[in-house]
């Protein structure tokens, strides 16, 4: 297990400069008990764990950000488009290449044995404040930052909060890209092609105003209240954010992978309906005909 001692920062909307925030925490990067990585921070302030994430081993990466402090690091993932930024606190430029090294070793591999040794210090330092001065993170040039917002989103509050949901749900399920080595057969049916706001646009006739009724009982409970939409509408936006889009892909690659079954039970599932979207779909339809009384086909 390794614990370093490190803020947060937050890249500002609609640009690619990064700012970091005075709470102090605590990054751990431990192995779980099933082969994967585990990665939370802990506000230290409040002793609250406000971001936990279970990698698949390869699939993020830990990278310090150019034109900054030098304490100021990405965290990366081949699978999607998310990152998280992270100030370490500890201002020594040997430490921190350390911090870097152990870090990426962790995510690479589980059983990687960090080491603290070098040739100036034996252990890390820490300073109490984060860095003074913004960030630009070269990752993402604001041009790209601006591009992966669908318009009309920004500006609207549900459609935020939905965003931020959907981002929080996803990122705790990293998954690695579809070329990855031991990755299952590739599937017939897509995900993104089932849920597509074409394919979904059926829901949103009069015939099936009981289906959207019960389908409001899976939107975040906090999401603002704006009278101005419909229940309707507010599904629209659902299924027509990017953010919802691209967790779909997210789920299309996972299935591809094979190594979604252990997740299945939690769902009622056996394990083998996280083998492909095929089988996923098919025990889908077979736990509804169970769950209201008739035969499965």
């Amino acid at each position: 297990m390794l614990t370093i001692k490190a803020g947060r920062a937050f890249r500002r909307e609609s640009t690619s400069w990064v700012d970091p925030l005075p709470s102090k925490g605590l990054l751990t990067i431990s192995p779980s008990d099933d082969g994967l990585v585990h990665f939370t921070w802990k506000n230290r302030e409040t002793d609250t764990v406000e971001e936990e994430l279970l990698l698949i081993p390869g699939d993020a990466s830990f990278i310090k950000v150019a034109e900054s402090s030098g304490r100021v690091f990405v965290l990366k993932f081949e699978s999607s488009d998310q990152k998280n930024f992270y100030w370490v606190q500890d201002p020594s430029p040997t430490i921190l290449e350390r911090v870097e090294q152990n870090v990426n070793g962790l995510l690479q591999d589980p059983t990687f044995q960090p080491s603290w040794n070098t040739s100036s210090t034996a252990a890390p330092a820490t300073t109490t404040t984060a860095p003074t001065a913004t960030t630009r993170d070269h990752e993402m040039t604001s041009v790209e930052a601006t591009q992966t917002r669908q318009p009309g989103i920004e500006n609207d509050p549900i459609a935020q909060s939905i965003a931020a949901q959907v981002r929080a749900l996803m990122g705790n399920m990293m998954i690695p890209p579809s070329g990855a080595a031991g990755a299952a057969q590739q599937t017939s049916v897509a995900l993104s092609d089932v849920l597509s706001p074409t394919s979904l646009a059926p829901l949103f006739e009069p015939a099936n105003s009981g289906v959207l009724a019960s389908l409001q009982d899976f939107l975040p409970p906090d999401l603002p209240n704006d009278p101005s939409s419909t229940p309707e509408e507010t599904l629209r936006k659902v299924i027509q954010s990017a953010p919802f889009q691209s967790s779909v892909r997210q789920l299309d690659r996972a299935f591809a992978t094979g190594l979604l079954g252990q997740l299945m039970p939690g769902f009622g599932l056996p394990i083998e309906a996280g083998l492909s979207v095929d089988a996923f779909l098919k025990e889908i339809h077979d736990k509804a005909k169970r769950d209201q009384g008739g035969a499965t086909e």
